[in-house]
């Protein structure tokens, strides 16, 4: 693009200005000042002539550790995380946790409940299927995955070692925005795709987990915050590279069991993701989470409103308590008479429809990118991670409504031709290009009116 990094805040505006917009599910976006200052020090880390990535984690007091040692401060300030609760970095991302939440937390128990809502609580369940025998407390299947079951519906066992939720299903949209109470069973739950976009209430929870690449920073290692008294109950087979216990206990400081993951570990330590945070949205840890959290409602507010007012062009149909903040999720109401089968593998395409296609081609062309939905089940998604700039939800926004207009004026053009049956689209093509005399995005549009 022209730009180079660190020449300051001209450059670094027009650098700003000259990028896309990426809404990807993960790896995530990330601020733009942050690439900056990881540029400027890749390098030079801190006038030491040496880059992060060269420095050793057994130096005592040593950079390595120091940045581990700020990554924990600052999580247990912006989250709250009260004392009697350890925080950890181990690598394995979440689905390293599929299998670390079972083996430290089953104890002497031979079962544990899960909600499913969705294809990540699955994925969790098969894991934790090879050392318990896993039961399904509540499920979101019955309601094609529009809602969550209230907690005092769920079917919770006397017997199970625990209860295990995934506070955020990124493939049908599906979110926790209450932290539910089960009492004093040990709840657990994934927050890869949520957490740090909401308040936390840890009283509910024996322990969380968050695989990095959302709103964390770089793929490449995963926070657990774990109760302090539910540490040394791991099974005796546990690989010490899952075994929370082992992690918490290395000295000088925590998650020196084997070499860390320097750079990602960098990318959201004090100094980076995390010190982006406080310093934009508050130094205190309530005051800068509930400035994300409202930030996040209105985003997420702004688009539903955009699909619940689209007349059915666009359609989601996930109730008003359960839809995620965070990735926002439709189709095409004129797809709504087709049937997607997925065959449970993770790694499935599925073919996208006429309007699908032309909308993500549309956007691309506009620099809005990674909205399609997951590859495996298709549709739009939109991922407002915290470092997705508010310009964007605009531009999107203003997209989303031009889109829209474009193909009802065509439509209208259609039926006074006599091309469309009066009164539906059953007998009209899937997708009608835009009419001339539709508005275009610069017309709605409060910025660029260019393609970015």
């Amino acid at each position: 693009m022209g730009v180079r990094f660190g020449l300051g805040l001209e450059a670094d505006a027009a650098f700003a200005a000259a990028r896309p917009f990426n809404f990807c599910a993960g790896p995530a976006a990330l601020p733009v000042e942050l690439l900056h200052r990881v540029a400027e020090q890749l390098a030079d880390f801190e006038g030491t002539g040496l880059s992060i990535m060269e420095m050793s984690h057994r130096d005592a007091g040593g950079p390595v550790q120091r940045m581990i040692q700020d990554a924990t401060f600052a999580v247990r300030t912006i989250l709250e995380v009260p004392a009697s609760y350890d925080i950890i970095w181990q690598q394995g991302g979440a689905h390293g946790q599929f299998a670390a939440v079972p083996l430290n937390l089953l104890g002497e128990r031979r079962s544990a409940d899960y909600v499913d809502t969705g294809v990540w609580s699955q994925k969790a369940m098969a894991e934790a299927s090879k050392y318990c025998e896993v039961r399904i407390a509540a499920a979101t299947e019955a309601s094609c995955h529009s809602e969550i079951p209230p907690v005092e519906s769920w079917d919770l066992s006397e017997d199970s070692a625990y209860v295990h939720i995934c506070a955020n299903d990124t493939i049908y949209g599906l979110e926790f925005l209450q932290d539910p109470d089960v009492g004093d069973k040990l709840l657990v739950a994934d927050f890869t795709s949520t957490l740090l976009s909401r308040r936390v209430n840890f009283d509910r929870y024996a322990a969380i987990y968050c695989s990095a690449g959302k709103n964390l920073g770089t793929a490449g290692v995963c926070l657990v915050v774990v109760r302090k008294d539910l540490l040394g109950r791991a099974r005796a087979n546990t690989p010490c590279i899952l075994d929370w216990t082992a992690y918490s206990q290395t000295a000088p400081v925590p998650s020196l069991l084997n070499t860390p993951p320097v750079f990602p570990l960098y990318i959201r330590d004090g100094r980076t993701v995390l010190r982006h945070l406080l310093e934009q949205w508050g130094t205190s840890g309530t005051g800068a989470l509930a400035a994300l959290e409202s930030r996040a409602e209105a985003r997420a507010r702004r688009l539903y409103r955009e699909v619940d007012e689209s007349g059915g062009f666009y359609t989601n149909h996930v109730s008003d308590a359960n839809r995620s903040r965070v990735t926002i999720c439709f189709r095409f109401g004129a797809d709504a008479g087709m049937l997607r089968e997925w065959d449970g593998s993770i790694t499935s395409i599925a073919q996208p429809t006429q309007l699908e296609a032309r909308f993500l081609a549309e956007a691309q062309d506009r620099g809005l990118l990674q909205l399609g939905g997951h590859p495996a089940f298709g549709g739009i998604r939109v991922c407002l991670y915290n470092a997705v700039p508010d310009a964007a939800v605009d531009e999107l926004v203003c997209f989303m409504r031009a889109f829209r207009e474009a193909r009802a004026d065509a439509r209208g053009l259609a039926a006074k031709a006599g091309l469309v049956a009066d009164g539906g689209a059953s007998e009209a093509p899937t997708e009608l290009a835009p009419s001339a005399s539709s508005p275009s995005l610069a017309e709605c549009s409060s910025g660029p009116s260019t393609p970015r």
